[in-house]
């Protein structure tokens, strides 16, 4: 009995120590089925604190959109200038106003690559009108009229070469009927390489003719030849130019009504921020001389003359009147064929003897009358005009300045009938005007 008793003591006593290593075993192995102990009771101070820590935003990860930086806002800038080239027929040989020899025609393209100023579409500067783009500060549009042939033939080449786009205006009854007008065919290969197209009304007559012609006449020179474009060339067509640069008040409203969102002339200004869309300036380019092209490439004061500054023919002093009075007006039309050009100069104060200049687009340097007197420069045109405008250069230096100035002007002369395509063309072959 005593024996049993004792055996099974001793085998209890294994048991506990058996069961005592697997406890620490199970511990050591993290597998201990004790709960795990419990988390001390917040007091509701620390509850509070632990709100707001989290709320705390410099705790919170980053969001994407404010880790990626942000694009620059767009500046519009509006301080930028165009001088808009207009040119109409090209040969081998020059020989007329309306006619530019090839070679020139190159020699001027390469003076404004030599120059650094960018040329751009005309589609361009109306995207940077409407506030979509910005442009060059200084930049060139080019631009020409009708649609002869030898705009292929000439100019075309040289445009592709250099990688300048450019603008044809055509006008309705002149495109692809043979001879020296542009196929369509040549039109559409233009377009590939940078050529847009604008209209240049369907018959070429002068939009004046609608006091005689009546308003329907008007509104089918503007709107069918855009329509004509828009059909057989699949564009826009969202630009026009007067055919001899000739417009009234009733032109303006009527192209406005058919769409066009900007109408070029030929007054020899600079586009900026604030000319008016319906009167975009063209310098056009004669065949005999480079003085409008010296015009149109200067910009302030960069290039074509010496003169440091140009005053715009339209500045007034504080009182509201023209500095200098013009005669002819800047931008008017007129009839006489050989207009006496006078400029007044008396209200820019003392001016420096012998610096007062003026010369003539075609002619150069002309001997224009000063009387020191009156400070008045006047100077008869010699010839009958025969171009679509005039443009003028004034050059002088005031007393105290370090720099000379100049001033520009231009004027029409109303001679349509003598400048249509036609009579151009039998001038250039020397045949009878039809």
């Amino acid at each position: 009995m005593c024996l049993v008793v004792a055996l099974v003591l001793s085998q209890g006593t294994g048991c506990r120590r058996i069961e005592a290593k697997l406890e620490r075993l199970a511990k050591v192995a993290g597998l201990s089925q004790e709960p795990p102990p419990a988390e001390p009771v917040l007091t509701a101070q620390q509850i509070e604190l632990q709100r707001r820590l989290e709320a705390l935003e410099v705790l919170q990860a980053p969001k994407a959109e404010e880790v990626a930086p942000k694009a620059p806002a767009f500046v519009h800038n509006k301080s930028a200038l165009v001088s808009i080239l207009g040119y109409h027929d090209f040969r081998e040989r020059g020989g007329s106003p309306m006619l530019i020899a090839a070679g020139k025609f190159e020699q001027q393209m390469i003076a404004i690559k030599e120059r650094g100023l960018p040329v751009i579409a005309l589609n361009d500067v109306l995207r940077w009108r409407r506030g979509e783009i910005n442009i060059p500060e200084e930049s060139v549009v080019i631009t020409m009229d009708d649609g002869w042939v030898g705009v292929y033939e000439h100019a075309f080449p040289v445009l592709k070469k250099m990688g300048f786009p450019f603008t044809v205006y055509l006008y309705q009854r002149y495109v692809g009927i043979g001879g020296r007008s542009l196929s369509e065919a040549q039109i559409r290969e233009m377009m590939q390489h940078g050529c847009e197209i604008g209209s240049h009304s369907v018959s070429h007559r002068s939009l004046r003719e609608s006091r005689t012609r009546g308003e329907d006449w008007l509104r089918s020179e503007l709107e069918e030849s855009r329509a004509f474009l828009r059909e057989k060339f699949a564009v826009p067509c969202t630009s026009f130019a007067y055919p001899f640069g000739i417009f009234d008040d009733k032109v303006l409203q009527v192209a406005r009504e058919v769409g066009y969102e900007c109408l070029v002339t030929v007054n020899g200004q600079k586009v900026g921020w604030e000319t008016p869309l319906e009167k975009f300036g063209r310098y056009i380019i004669h065949g005999e001389n480079d003085s409008n092209f010296e015009l149109a490439i200067s910009f302030r004061g960069r290039g074509g003359n010496n003169a440091g500054t140009t005053l715009a023919s339209d500045a007034k002093d504080e009182s509201g009147r023209l500095l200098v009075e013009l005669s002819p007006p800047a931008g008017s039309v007129v009839r006489e064929r050989r207009p006496l050009l006078r400029a007044n100069l008396s209200r820019l104060g003392l001016l420096l003897e012998g610096s007062v200049r003026m010369r003539v687009g075609g002619l150069g340097e002309v001997p224009a009358v000063w009387d020191a007197k009156s400070a008045s420069l006047v100077y008869p045109l010699p010839i009958a005009w025969r171009r679509e405008s005039c443009q003028v250069i004034i050059e002088f230096q005031r007393a105290g300045a370090a720099k000379p100035e100049s001033l520009r002007w231009s004027f029409k002369v109303e001679l349509p009938a003598l400048y249509s395509p036609r009579a151009a063309a039998a001038e250039a072959t020397g045949s009878p005007t039809p």
